[in-house]
């Protein structure tokens, strides 16, 4: 798998297929791995993707002075969206769709299309809390039981009713090591900072921000309104999904893919 360094920062990615290039960016606490085959799903449709193991998950190398950042972070998938053949998109789910926001916002970006999944750029007292929360259960909680408390924020509730054995599987999974757990608090002490307002207003590459009508997480009408603080910007809620989008509607992989060719 390959890496790209920058700043004295490894980052480590998958990569795979030919021709334009898309690089899905993970939320709290993940990495490459949550998109599962994904990457692959993205190849046989003509596309180069790359999905990023960010700083302070290995095999990337670890955060320099143990404190996340947005703006690091969206430098290090620029560096890796860098590697790949034009047009290039960035793809971020939750977090890593702020992280793609604060990229697209940067100056000379080398980046031709911004799509952001159940992401939000406002901050507000309840996603503060909603963030607070996290920290706390990454910091206090037995990880043993992290996948089971946040399975019923995770998923929508059709996906809930409909594919309990694929909730089950992925509860009994998910046990978060200790390298996990710390990445995850720190990402969320840096959420509860993030506000992405004035990054909007500097984004002109072409956008679309998709949400999930089922999501209780980032919920639908703040990813609305993010995508009326961008100019230009598609906005489309999934019906029947809920914050884990990729996974549980096979209709927003289709609009995505829809939207980067158009692009």
């Amino acid at each position: 798998m390959p890496h790209v360094v920058r700043a004295g920062r490894s980052i480590h990615h998958s990569r795979e297929g030919d021709g334009p290039g898309v690089v899905l960016i993970p939320g709290l606490g993940a990495g490459a791995r949550l998109f599962g085959t994904l990457p692959r799903r993205f190849a046989r449709s003509g596309f180069t993707c790359a999905a990023i193991d960010p700083v302070g998950l290995s095999p990337s190398s670890p955060l320099p002075d143990g404190t996340f950042s947005f703006v690091e972070a969206a430098r290090d998938a620029l560096a890796v969206a860098a590697t790949l053949p034009r047009p290039v998109a960035l793809v971020g789910t939750s977090l890593g769709g702020k992280v793609a926001l604060q990229a697209a916002a940067e100056p000379g970006a080398p980046i031709d299309g911004l799509v952001l999944l159940c992401s939000s750029a406002l901050q507000t007292e309840r996603s503060r809390r909603v963030y607070r929360w996290f920290e706390i259960l990454c910091t206090e909680i037995d990880g043993r039981f992290l996948g089971e408390l946040t399975a019923p924020f995770l998923f929508g509730d059709t996906f809930l009713q409909n594919k309990a054995n694929v909730v089950d599987d992925i509860v009994r999974a998910t046990k978060p090591s200790d390298e996990s757990r710390v990445f995850m608090r720190t990402q969320a002490r840096a959420l509860q900072q993030f506000d992405g307002r004035t990054l909007c207003a500097k984004v002109r590459t072409p956008t679309l921000c998709l949400a999930g009508a089922e999501d209780n997480l980032t919920l639908p009408k703040e990813v609305e309104a993010t995508a009326a603080c961008i100019v230009g910007a598609r906005h489309e809620c999934i019906a029947d999904a809920g914050h884990s989008l990729l996974l549980e509607s096979a209709l927003a992989y289709d609009r995505i893919v829809g939207f980067l060719r158009g692009a």
